[in-house]
């Protein structure tokens, strides 16, 4: 199998758990993403309007702003976590190219022990996409600068807590943008293919 191929497999879920310990274990910064974060942040990649290098994006998801770099056991284990982080953006990136509207985000395809965890997932998720724009914030400029497609980005804001006049939202209203991320993503990934290619006509 060539690198390209092996980049094209899907991620297992026995992978995702492994990536998952590690980002978790005393290997890596207490900085590191979690793999709601991780799926956060990969989606934000995925649809925005150019993808940076995995050089530019990589170091945050072991926390490597603090300059803590991952202990791996050996070669072959960076290697490996490495190649389930690109495959799983890959997989990402193949469910929005197949149908942008049945996209789900790991939050909503995870069972949680409590309410307070998964309440942490969905505003780990929406914080860690927030992140992903930000390694590319001037190219998302014109999604910004539109009115209408502006208003995609409330629900992840609202649910990251991007900003302090979000803290107060009543439970009930954050399950209602919780609600609206599927055509948030959706519209941002649409947006983003129709500035690039045109709209066809």
């Amino acid at each position: 199998m060539n690198s390209s191929d092996e980049l094209m497999q899907p991620v297992s879920a026995e992978e995702l758990v492994e990536l998952e310990d590690f980002l978790l274990s005393e290997k890596t910064s207490e900085n590191a993403m979690t793999l709601d974060m991780v799926d956060g942040y990969l989606t934000a990649i995925v649809v925005g309007p150019t993808t940076p290098l995995p050089d530019d994006w990589m170091p945050y998801i072991w926390g490597m702003d603090d300059d803590k770099a991952p202990e791996f056991d050996s070669d072959e284990e960076a290697r490996r976590l490495t190649l389930i982080i690109l495959r799983y953006m890959n997989t990402i990136a193949g469910a929005l190219i197949d149908n942008p509207d049945a996209y789900l985000p790991l939050f909503d395809r995870c069972t949680y022990a409590n309410q307070e965890d998964e309440d942490l997932a969905v505003e780990s998720w929406a914080y860690a996409f927030a992140m992903g724009i930000e390694l590319t914030r001037e190219e998302w400029k014109p999604l910004f600068d539109d009115d209408e497609a502006s208003g995609l980005l409330l629900p992840i804001f609202i649910l990251g807590k991007i900003g302090e006049e979000w803290d107060d939202i009543a439970k009930e209203e954050l399950d209602e943008w919780r609600d609206a991320v599927v055509e948030a993503v959706a519209g941002i990934y649409e947006f983003w293919l129709s500035d690039r290619f045109g709209d066809g006509e």
